[in-house]
Formats: C-alpha cells, structure tokens, sequence
C-alpha cells in the first residue's frame, strides 16, 4: 500500500494468484478429492450441508472475482455464444428493449424502465434478474434501481465496439443454427447444422444472401473487427509494412483494412472477395461512404472480385481474419498455397493470418464457441497451434511468430516463406 492509502496492483494479484495456487494444489490431492466427492458430490446421498454451504460462498467469491477481473466482450460472449438458451434471450431482450439506450440517461426504477422501453415489469424485472447477476447491469437493493455498468455500457447503439449487432444476430439466427448440431453429429451426416436447421444444400453465406441477411452478417463481423481493432493494431507490427499495400483476403465489408489504413497513413490496401461481397462495400469508398477518408488509398482496381480457392492476384503483403476456420484441412491447404504460390518474394513479404488457437481451460472458452460455431455454419473448426504450425509447413510455409493480441479474439499468426 503506497502513501496514499491505495493497495498495490501488482501485490494485490501476487498475493491472490499466490492464495489460489495453494488452494488449489490442496484441492487437487487424492484424498482431498476423494473425501470431497463423498460428501459434497455423492448421487447416492445429499451433501453436508456445512460443506455445501462453504462450496457455494467460495464459488460465489472466485465468480466476483472473475466479474472484477474479465474484460466486460468476454462477458457478452458468454450470452451469445456460449453459456445457456434462457440467458441468451435475456440478452437478446434487454439488446431489442434497447435498455443500455434507456439507462444511460441514468438510473431507473423497474416501473420507469419498463415504461421507458415498453415493456411489462413484471416480465422486465424477471428477465433483469440473470442479467445484473451475471454482471451485466447493475441493480442496487437498497434503492431497488437498475444501472448501467461497465459491461452494460457496451450494449449500448452508440457504443463504438457495436456489441449489440452481435447479440441480436448470434442470439437469434445462429441460436436457431444451433438446433441442427445433434443431426450433423451422427456418422451418415453430410450437411452441416446450418443447412439441417434450414433445410438447405446451400452454404451459410448463399442461403443468407438469398434470406437478405448477408449484409447484417458483415455488419457484425465488421463491427467485431472495430471492437477488436485495438489489441489487432498495436500488438503486431504492422509498422513493418506500413510503406506496403495489404491485401485482405476474404475481407467481407473492409473493416480491418480501414482500421489499418487509419493507423498507418502511408499503407495502401484492398479486398479479395465474391463478386457479391465487393458490390456490396464499393460504395463504401465513394464520397460519403463510410471508408471515404481511405478511399485514395483503396483504389478501385485493389476492390477485388474473386475465388480465393481457384487464385489469388499478387502482393507482397497479405492478411486473412476469420477465413481458414470455414474449411477442413483440404480447403484451408489449396487456400494457403494459393496464396504461397501468388506471393511477390521480398524482405517484408508476408502472410498476416488472425485466427483464434484452440485452447483449453476458461481462459480458452472463445476459441471453443467458435469451434462449434464453425461446426454448425460452415463444416469448419478451429485449431491449436500444433495444427496450425502443421498446416502452415504442409503448405509450404514457415511460422515465424505468433502474436497474442489484447482484447481480440484472434492471435496474429505470421506466416512467411
């Protein structure tokens, strides 16, 4: 504690990772674990109710700790990609009563709240109380008023990081997706979960193009590059080829080339994608589009019509987020050695790939979400870093680094040749 009376950060957390390390080690000895298992987890007979009681307090503190600690987008992503149905749609309501909106003005009582979003109270308050007890809003029982906090405030429409795009698509059609994983598992399944969900042979980005849910799509996955923009910008070093053009593959609505092109103002760049993708974004870049600020450097002919399966025009510097987990190991190969054989060798030339690791343990959690959701839409999957270095050297490349990036749900995988 320094003079002012304020605890030492970095003590603090010595100190806990210390406790815990300890408590942990003496939980995980056989015995321990043993007697443990007879009176706290034995089907054949109700705990003690002592020990039952010490279980759940200490449950409850390490998960207040957990809620001071994570960062508030992982919390999110524990409703729309993970954790349970009921919770999800408690999010996806709060998201669609636009209820971040309504409590930023302040705090509110149930009845305001509802009348502010119209909403019933009493269905209201039920569908508050697993929010604000995971963490999301806050609630004070003393005044019984509903407030917006740190995790809450990332909901709201004029958020920069856009989270409630993610609610409101994965929370709702990707729920729906979800329904055919049971199918798709069984050993005679060809479709994915998607498609037995929908009924469909088409692939997810067909069958949502032809719904008129394409451009919803990229809106989100663009505002997730936005969120994630930060950690992706200064943990790699870019730097290193910001007197370079970047071409993004499979780049969707332009996002991480505008993040980068804003960072670094003499990169260039462009966009490989279908026919239908580039359409779409081109207006972007027109006076008054989104992308205008960049749009001298984003020339037209660098807005790419393609099929990164069949080739890939030539630059020195190529990136590539959230593309190889849609393909199993033989798509995700003719993808990477087309990019190898397309790459112009030089001293800067690479391969930029931002991918999740699949990892276990909590900490790991996201990377296992996507790998069922890549599962369920696109008969893809995610991949440790085993199968990624694996993958790579198949392909005729050489990983040359992989960088943890805060705050994004990818790490930045270097590939050269």
């Amino acid at each position: 504690m320094d003079t002012n009376g304020v605890v030492s950060i970095e003590g603090l957390f010595e100190h806990l990772i210390s406790s815990l390390n300890g408590s942990l080690g003496s939980l995980k000895i056989d015995a321990t674990r043993a007697h443990l298992d007879a009176i706290l987890h034995n089907d054949a007979k109700l705990p003690e109710k002592k020990i039952a009681a010490m279980a759940s307090e200490a449950i409850d503190l390490l998960h207040q700790i957990e809620q001071i600690l994570e960062p508030g987008h992982l919390v999110l992503a524990d409703h729309f990609l993970g954790e349970n149905l009921t919770e999800a749609m408690c999010l996806c309501t709060a998201v669609e009563l636009n209820i971040a909106d309504v409590l930023a003005k302040g705090p509110l009582d149930l009845n305001s709240l509802a009348r502010a979003s119209r909403a019933r109270p009493d269905r209201l308050g039920q569908i508050m109380r697993p929010l604000y007890n995971n963490g999301i809003f806050s609630f004070d029982t003393s005044t019984e008023m509903y407030a917006n906090n740190r995790i809450s405030t990332l909901l709201r429409s004029d958020n920069w990081t856009q989270w409630h795009n993610w609610v409101d698509l994965y929370g709702n059609e990707f729920y729906d997706i979800a329904r055919g994983i049971p199918a798709s598992v069984k050993e005679d399944a060809v479709r994915s979960g998607a498609q037995i969900n929908f009924d469909t042979d088409d692939n997810m980005f067909t069958y949502f193009q032809a719904q008129g849910w394409l451009p919803r799509l990229h809106k989100t996955l663009g505002a997730g590059a936005t969120a994630m923009a930060p950690g992706i910008l200064e943990d790699y070093p870019w730097e290193e080829v910001a007197d370079k053009t970047v071409l993004d593959i499979g780049g969707g609505g332009g996002a991480l080339i505008a993040s980068l092109l804003r960072k670094h103002e003499t990169m260039r760049g462009g966009v490989l994608d279908l026919a239908s993708v580039i359409d779409h974004i081109t207006s972007f870049y027109s006076p008054g589009g989104q992308y205008a600020d960049i749009s001298p450097r984003v020339p037209v002919e660098n807005l790419i019509p393609g099929d990164f399966l069949k080739s890939i025009p030539s630059f020195e510097v190529y990136a590539m987020k959230w593309v190889l987990h849609d393909w199993e190991d033989p798509g995700a190969l003719t993808i990477l050695q087309n990019i190898r054989k397309a790459i112009l060798p030089g001293p800067k030339s690479r391969l930029v790939v931002l991918e999740s690791i699949l990892a276990d343990g909590r900490v790991g959690r996201l990377s296992r979400y996507g790998d069922i959701n890549m599962m369920m839409t696109a008969k893809g999957h995610e991949r440790t870093e085993v199968q990624w270095r694996d993958l790579a050297q198949r392909a005729g490349w050489r990983v040359t680094g992989i960088f943890y990036l805060r705050n994004a749900w990818v790490q930045a995988i270097e590939l050269k040749i």
